[in-house]
């Protein structure tokens, strides 16, 4: 029962930063695409969303919510993290000899 709680905690904050990186990525894009960037600028705003707060022009909200979704995507990658490491060590069967 406890292993399926985690597994859930997992899966929901797996889901938590898809979701962050999905929403970032909306706003970086926006912004490439009102500063009139080329392929790289949009590439950019895909792989690393969270760096457009650092663009010219970008407002200081703007930048305060993309500030906020990078932490929020931090902290869903560590509840990732933790959650798997207790899943794993919950259900570990030791080998038989």
């Amino acid at each position: 029962m406890l292993a399926e709680l985690f597994w859930i905690t997992l899966v929901a904050g797996g889901a938590a930063a898809v979701v962050l990186w999905v929403l970032a990525a909306r706003v970086a894009v926006t912004i490439a695409a009102s500063n009139g960037g080329g392929f790289t600028a949009w590439s950019l705003a895909v792989l690393w969303p969270f760096g457009a707060r650092h663009a010219a022009g970008v407002s200081a909200e703007t930048s305060a919510s993309l500030n906020k979704m990078l932490v929020g995507f931090f902290i869903a990658i560590l509840v990732v993290i933790a959650s798997m490491a207790v899943y794993s060590n919950l259900t570990f069967v030791p080998p038989t000899r």
